[in-house]
């Protein structure tokens, strides 16, 4: 039961300084935004801060202040951070990377046909297409660098780097991933993100246990956003054009899990061969 509450309670730490770096920066970028456009507004000018950009900085900014803040903290306590989440080199990259990259895109783009096609409450998708249009007003670029680098970077190396691996010492993996990957939903603000993110959660932990590198899920979760951003950007006209992408959605994350199943077994099969005396 100590080792229980001890895990927990490390998750919940954990996920306390994320959320209070993100709210700071918040705070910080909020006001200053506003002093810079009232300050212009009393010389006589003009600025306008977008919202869209305002949240990417958020994101980005928060991301390098979160993995400063565990780096240092590991640090100070004499422990390797690469080590405790296990931030370390994927063997076999070029064919590694495949699996949570085909994984990650199709998966996306077959969750962003189901949310459309479930019928959810209308409160549920206001408030998740209020949050995706804001997004969406700023640059592209902005955009990209938040939600396809910064936020997919920071969170895996939070949520699964080390919220999942402390619950693991303290209960059953399938239990520590399911929490973790309720977590994981719960931070992402709305319902509707909640419904995707939670199976999403428990996919990052699966990849993260099979490759053994914090990488895998970190490619995952780029791959999921890049191709969530993109699909913002464009409405599908066409039955044949939602039936071809519905296609390659499916094709890929099915190439996806084929992929991972290959490689474990490669890998296993190499680290079980027998090597000679030197």
């Amino acid at each position: 039961m100590k080792r229980f509450l001890i895990s927990v309670l490390k998750a919940i730490l954990y996920t306390a300084v994320f959320l209070l770096i993100q709210i700071a920066v918040t705070l910080i970028l909020s006001v200053g935004a506003s002093l810079i456009e009232a300050l212009f507004s009393h010389l006589g000018g003009y600025v306008y801060v977008d919202s869209g950009d305002l949240v990417s900085a958020v994101t980005c900014i928060s991301a390098v202040f979160t993995l400063l803040f565990f780096l240092i903290l590991f640090a100070l306590r004499g422990k390797s951070f690469a080590r405790e989440v296990r931030w370390h080199k994927m063997p076999s990259a070029a064919k590694g990377i495949l699996g949570p990259l085909e994984c990650g895109f199709g998966l996306s783009v077959l969750s962003s046909f189901l949310l459309m096609m479930i019928p959810f409450p209308d409160a549920w998708f206001s408030s998740y297409d209020e949050a995706m249009e804001m997004m969406l007003t700023g640059s592209p670029l902005f955009l990209a660098a938040a939600t396809v680098i910064a936020a997919p970077f920071v969170e895996e190396v939070v949520f699964r780097g080390l919220v999942y691996t402390r619950l693991c010492r303290g209960m059953k993996r399938w239990i520590a991933a399911l929490l973790s990957a309720v977590i994981f939903g719960l931070v992402h603000g709305t319902l509707l993100h909640l419904v995707y993110t939670v199976p999403m959660g428990l996919l990052l932990c699966l990849f993260y246990e099979k490759y053994r590198t914090l990488w895998a899920p970190i490619v995952f979760h780029m791959s999921f956003n890049l191709a969530g951003t993109v699909l913002g950007y464009y409405t599908l006209s066409t039955t044949a054009s939602v039936v071809v992408l519905l296609a390659i959605g499916l094709y890929l994350t099915v190439m996806g899990f084929l992929s991972m199943h290959w490689y474990r077994t490669e890998t296993t099969a190499m680290d079980d061969a027998p090597t000679a005396d030197i």
